[in-house]
């Protein structure tokens, strides 16, 4: 099963996916899952990627007028993961996480009688 992914979304979820506990197993999936959707320093550089120190704390940071979708392929079960992980998030979201998340949902959402994913328009760039 396929998803249009862009920048922000894999970013936001390569941070859920490092905040998973559970066995050695699962957690070696998620490490994968994180692998798959990690931005290379290419895409960090076009997005102007950078980290701000707040305190104590880093934030990053990246221009969300350079961001683009790229396609993503997922088994079943994967894509099971994703839709649990976002739908049982400990930490919640907040109102600006909406441009993010609502077409993340969508694609999540399965097309009524099908095997498949629904996708929203994006600009697929490639297959990974």
């Amino acid at each position: 099963m396929d998803l249009f992914l862009d920048h922000t979304q894999r970013l936001n979820l390569h941070l859920m996916m490092g905040a998973q506990r559970g066995s050695v197993d699962e957690i070696r999936l998620w490490w994968r899952l994180q692998d798959l959707i990690a931005l290379d320093d290419q895409e960090r550089t076009a997005i102007e990627y950078r980290t701000v120190r707040f305190g104590d704390a880093e934030q990053p940071q990246w221009n969300p007028s350079k961001v683009s979708s790229r396609r993503y392929e997922f088994t079943t079960d994967e894509i099971e993961r994703i839709r649990k992980l976002i739908k049982e998030w400990q930490h919640g979201f907040a109102a600006s996480d909406r441009l993010w998340l609502e077409p993340l949902l969508a694609q999540l959402e399965v097309v009524s009688g099908a095997d498949e994913v629904a996708i929203h328009s994006g600009n697929s760039q490639g297959k990974h």
